[in-house]
């Protein structure tokens, strides 16, 4: 009988004590939480500046992109892969920022956004940069916030991406996104898909310019219209297979590719033969790290190949018009840093590019056409 009690005591004290750890260990994460919020934020003294990949030239001999300041003001850059030298393109006598770039088809012009000062930045449109003349114009005007455009191959078209929500709170400070398209000769705008979308990436046209491609992470619209379980559903039979093709005013939202447990981030190639995308590669490679390993994958007539082996984070890359060439940042430490790289796909040799100062930067002035005109 003493053996009973004891063992009884002994049970007794333990669970208690297994109890009290727990409600102090939750104390100390509500300890920890709010302490956490109602802290002020630390200020990043090693805010840097960074660069956004978008587009190469059609030949493939210049890679467009973003190159932004510590404040995040962007402006378009180029680097040229022959002469290893780079420049960028600032809007002269406007506060307006110019940026997102993708070349048309014959190379002479870029397809921009113009993100407005007057709207605080919350407003922008869809733009054409001349090359030759070094002169950019608007050629929408709602007061929305759009961005990622791309030309049609014919030139006549422009696709791009459009948010209907401003949100109050969280870092995506735009969400509802969808695909529309716009007709250069009328002006006139049209939606092509109706899923808004948390974030999205660049739609591109294929090359019958009817069927285009893009990168979307679902919210409200599937499997129905305003189904407030709709991302959870899509998971739940795609996980985070996010790379899509289809065309205007479709209805069902399925992915192309389903690499593993996340696939997204499309990118075409100018011939439409090929279509890049990252995707997360623990698994595959049965790694126990517990951040994350990115790695590059092709999509081409029904088959998946993989492009690298990284097993890093990766955060923009873009393709040259046949898959020559891949641009991509990578950040290996994981401390955002990101590193420059192009590839010699046909080789599989990778090339560390040093952009430097932005002071060593050749820059050249843009100006508005259309407020020129005004003038």
């Amino acid at each position: 009988m003493d053996i009973i009690r004891l063992t009884k005591r002994w049970w007794a004290w333990t669970i208690l004590a297994i109890v009290t750890l727990w409600i102090l260990y939750k104390i100390f994460l509500a300890l920890w939480f709010f302490g956490a919020i109602q802290s002020p934020p630390v200020k990043d003294a090693s805010v840097k500046e960074k660069i956004h990949l978008s587009d190469f030239s059609p030949d493939g001999n210049k890679l467009y992109l973003d190159y932004c300041d510590t404040t995040r003001h962007c402006n378009i850059g180029q680097f040229d892969l022959q002469t290893q030298e780079a420049s960028l393109f600032v809007p002269q006598d406007t506060q307006d920022a110019v940026a997102s770039p993708s070349s048309s088809d014959d190379g002479k012009q870029l397809a921009v956004v113009i993100k407005e000062a007057a709207g605080n930045y919350e407003t922008s449109q869809i733009g054409i940069l001349d090359l030759a003349t070094h002169t950019y114009r608007a050629v929408t005007q709602s007061p929305t916030f759009k961005e990622w455009p791309s030309f049609s191959h014919d030139g006549k078209k422009i696709i791009y991406a459009q948010s209907n929500r401003k949100r109050t709170s969280g870092k995506t400070r735009f969400s509802e996104w969808d695909i529309y398209e716009m007709e250069l000769a009328t002006g006139a705008e049209r939606r092509l898909t109706n899923f808004c979308f948390f974030v999205i990436g660049r739609p591109q046209y294929m090359t019958d310019n009817k069927l285009f491609v893009f990168s979307g992470d679902p919210t409200c619209n599937f499997p129905n219209q305003g189904s407030a379980d709709s991302y959870k559903a899509y998971q739940k039979q795609y996980q985070d297979n996010n790379v899509f093709v289809m065309s205007g005013d479709e209805t069902t939202l399925k992915p192309l590719v389903i690499s593993g447990d996340l696939s997204n981030g499309a990118t075409l190639t100018r011939d439409g033969l090929k279509i890049l995308f990252k995707a997360i590669t623990n698994k595959m490679d049965n790694s126990k790290e517990f951040s994350y390993n990115f790695d590059l994958f092709t999509y081409e007539e029904g088959k998946i190949h993989r492009l690298t082996n990284l097993k890093t984070y990766l955060s923009d890359y873009a393709i040259s018009a046949h898959g020559e060439w891949v641009a991509y940042l990578s950040d290996e430490q994981r401390n955002n840093n990101d590193v420059f790289w192009i590839m010699d796909v046909a080789a599989g040799t990778h090339s560390k590019i040093n952009l430097g100062e932005r002071s060593s930067f050749t820059v050249t002035n843009i100006i508005n056409q259309q407020k020129g005109e005004q003038k």
